[in-house]
């Protein structure tokens, strides 16, 4: 099971450096992906708890990779930054199945809250779902 580790989805450096640095002091592992390919790879190899990722990318949007995650077993929460969020993205986010929108530049509290929160949202879920999966298994034996 993923512990306290995102994947981090930005074609920009400055935003990536900014991130790394509220998180990784705080014990949390992040990797890096530039485009939505790039991600997708990262995820193949091993899947992040929380993907956070950009509005838009080189190579598509944050619908692109909410696509991809909706058909994996235990999808990663989803955080879309953006630096124009504003009410609608907000909405378009969580009525697609995304986790939350964190606006840029960050807020290292509002950051750390977003991102524990999903990150806790998404470990209940997978303790749930495991749970359930040996109770079923007990009554199967």
């Amino acid at each position: 099971m993923a512990g306290r580790f995102v994947l981090f989805v930005s074609p920009n450096d400055e935003d990536q450096w900014a991130l790394i640095h509220i998180l990784r002091p705080e014990g949390w592992a992040v990797d890096t992906a530039r485009t939505c390919a790039e991600a997708m790879r990262s995820l193949e190899v091993e899947m992040a708890p929380v993907v956070i990722v950009e509005s838009a990318l080189p190579d598509g949007t944050w619908k692109t990779l909410q696509n991809y995650l909706a058909r994996k077993e235990f999808p990663p929460k989803l955080i879309v930054t953006s630096r124009l969020a504003d009410e609608r993205l907000w909405a378009e986010v969580l009525n697609l199945g995304g986790f939350d929108v964190l606006v840029q530049p960050f807020n290292t509290g509002e950051a750390l809250r977003c991102i524990g929160s999903a990150c806790r949202h998404w470990h209940e879920e997978w303790s749930k779902a495991h749970a359930e999966d040996e109770a079923a298994g007990a009554m199967n034996a």
